[in-house]
């Protein structure tokens, strides 16, 4: 018996050299083979037994190769992190990632942003920026119990996504620390679950919104968004939308006004697309409006009636 708890104990400290990563809701992972899968549960081969897991209870699974599985579910290679995390209050990470927040200001008027590294990237709405030149970014820096104010002025436009309304700037000159958001490792979504919002509404710095998420995947015009009923409102625009373990799910990118609880989001995919093929979003200085914007159909008259039969 003794020797069995000692095999368990090693099985759930380290890591098999293949297989599969899972992440459980609870904060844990494990690392094993996937032996099958359907919509009910998980089976891991665990070597000496078979182990069934409720899909209710998986956050994520990944297939690794031995490299992959040295990265304890965490990558770093691009331009964001995307790693497994365990379960945070909304108080707890929103003080962990509300540095990661910033204002994001133009001429015309001003929205949300947030770090995605340290190298000073940062994503925000294409139409908070849409045909401006002169963007600033203010950074919050908590110094003891002092909030203090960091705008940065040289600011440039890396990429742009118009038809997903999604931008990349990034700072070219700084020297104050970084404070990155995480993404999670796979887009599993459920209808229900706890989400919060961290913005800038009407210029109110920081300001903190939580909610539920209503729908995964609200259809407007051929793009499906996250709906959700934390509280919005202009200048929430480009800020991030997290889940309960403090990972980035979504940015906020419009709601109804006339209507209560009813805002939605860019699912973060669209996100990590972008920053994996930023060459091809990147944004072109002769042209300010970058990417394919596709216009509406033209209407049809209201005097027409059909030719057919004639």
């Amino acid at each position: 018996m003794r020797k069995l708890l000692i095999l368990l104990a090693l099985f759930f400290c380290l890591p098999f050299l293949w297989g599969e990563t899972i992440a459980l809701r609870s904060g844990a992972t494990l690392q094993a083979p996937l032996l099958k899968e359907n919509d009910q549960s998980v089976v891991l081969d665990l070597g000496f037994d078979l182990l069934r897991i409720p899909h209710s209870e998986v956050l994520s699974l990944r297939e690794d190769t031995p490299e992959e599985s040295a990265e304890e579910m965490e990558d770093t290679n691009r331009l964001y992190t995307a790693k497994s995390t365990q379960q945070l209050t909304t108080a707890e990470a929103t003080r962990r990632y509300a540095p990661a927040v910033v204002l994001v200001k133009t001429p015309g008027g001003l929205g949300s942003g947030f770090f995605v590294n340290k190298k000073g990237y940062l994503i925000t709405n294409f139409h908070v920026i849409a045909g401006e030149k002169h963007i600033s970014v203010t950074q919050f820096l908590k110094e003891g119990k002092v909030l203090r104010r960091v705008i940065h002025k040289e600011v440039e436009i890396v990429a742009t996504a118009p038809f997903h309304d999604l931008a990349v700037l990034r700072l070219k000159d700084f020297d104050t620390p970084i404070t990155p958001v995480v993404f999670a490792p796979s887009e599993k979504l459920n209808i229900g679950e706890t989400v919060f919002a961290i913005g800038n509404p009407l210029g109110l710095e920081r300001t903190v919104t939580e909610g539920v998420l209503s729908q995964t995947a609200r259809n407007f015009r051929g793009i499906l968004y996250l709906q959700v009923d934390a509280p919005v409102n202009p200048g929430n625009s480009g800020g991030p939308l997290f889940n309960a373990y403090g990972q980035v799910v979504g940015v906020i990118n419009m709601g109804v006004p006339t209507m209560e609880g009813l805002n939605f989001a860019i699912p973060a995919w669209h996100v990590k697309y972008i920053l994996d093929h930023i060459d091809a979003f990147a944004y072109d200085t002769a042209n300010p409006e970058s990417g394919y914007v596709y216009p509406d159909p033209p209407r049809r008259p209201k005097n027409l009636t059909s030719q057919q039969g004639d």
